[in-house]
């Protein structure tokens, strides 16, 4: 008799036991992380100019990149609950598809203060792009089926142009083939930022979640004119600036499983500079000898716009 009611004591405790560790189990597991895998199609435009060195206010030359990009992406973040934190992480690799790359340069006369164009040229790029971002968020609800969540996060981004060849378009001239290397410009953003976002559930399956960011950013360029004889090469110039940046991206999400959603991302940003500074490095062959000037930037901004494809899986 004795036996039968520990039997039966054990048996319930084991019962009792599996069910507690089930739901602590489904409990663990809302609180997870979430896998996201993803590819974007990318395109940016970078831009930079000088001053003359007589009209201060004036363009001496301007340099922009126009390029077209595909990356793959993986992002690891806890999902946002009510009252709670937030943490997400995520890697970007970008390859820049064949573009081109344009500068030109003025010719200023001090006498009349007229300017008549002295450069204007096309070059093949090739690159990639490495970004980083990491973001804290505290999540409140707003109201019903609706999240507030707030973020600080923190962006990391190394961009590498390499132009090849060179079509002088003033004088009507190729001077570089186009698989030959003409240019490398290298830079470098660390952009810190606050965020909010608002997730709106539409029904059971859809879900939008837009959210805006401010940037502050601090950019370092530095610049390898190849065929410059009279620049060096290590590097050939380097600029360094400082400003704002505001982003904006939307996600549209569809739940498939329990586990498993689909997302389409749209998201664009631009980084305008406050202020800014350009060096350049001569050689002993250039007129006047081994020197470095400094002045200031005219202008520097970079607009990045995307749309994303990817998979949400909750582990």
């Amino acid at each position: 008799m004795t036996i039968k009611k520990v039997v039966l004591l054990s048996t319930c405790l084991l019962i009792n036991t599996t069910a507690l560790a089930d739901s602590y189990s489904k409990e663990e597991k809302s609180t997870n992380f979430i896998i996201t895998p993803s590819v974007a199609y990318r395109y940016d435009i970078f831009k930079y100019s000088i001053p003359d060195d007589i009209f201060l206010q004036k363009k001496l030359s301007e340099l922009i990149w126009k390029n077209y990009i595909v990356q793959p992406s993986i992002k690891i973040e806890t999902e946002p609950k009510p009252n709670q934190f937030t943490f997400l992480g995520q890697v970007k690799y970008g390859y820049i598809l064949k573009n081109q790359s344009k500068s030109w340069d003025l010719d200023w006369d001090h006498d009349y203060q007229g300017s008549a164009l002295g450069s204007k040229s096309l070059s093949s790029v090739k690159g990639n792009i490495l970004d980083l971002s990491g973001a804290i968020g505290y999540s409140v609800s707003l109201f019903q089926n609706n999240l507030l969540t707030f973020y600080v996060g923190y962006d990391y981004s190394d961009y590498q142009n390499k132009n090849y060849g060179y079509n002088q378009l003033v004088y009507k001239r190729k001077s570089l083939p186009s698989n030959q290397l003409f240019q490398k410009y290298y830079f470098k953003t660390q952009s810190p930022w606050l965020g909010l976002s608002v997730s709106t559930s539409l029904n059971e399956r859809f879900t939008i979640i837009p959210t805006i960011k401010i940037y502050s950013f601090k950019h370092i360029g530095k610049g390898y004119w190849i065929h410059r004889g009279d620049l060096k090469q290590n590097p050939s110039l380097k600029n360094n600036a400082r400003g704002t940046g505001l982003g904006f991206d939307v996600n549209f999400i569809y739940k498939y499983t329990d586990n498993l959603n689909l997302i389409l991302s749209l998201e664009t940003k631009r980084f305008k500079m406050k202020k800014g500074t350009d060096q350049m490095f001569y050689n002993n062959a250039a007129f006047g000898g081994e020197r470095v000037t400094n002045m200031k930037l005219l202008d520097l901004s970079f607009i990045s716009s995307s749309v994303t494809a990817g998979l949400k899986y909750k582990l």
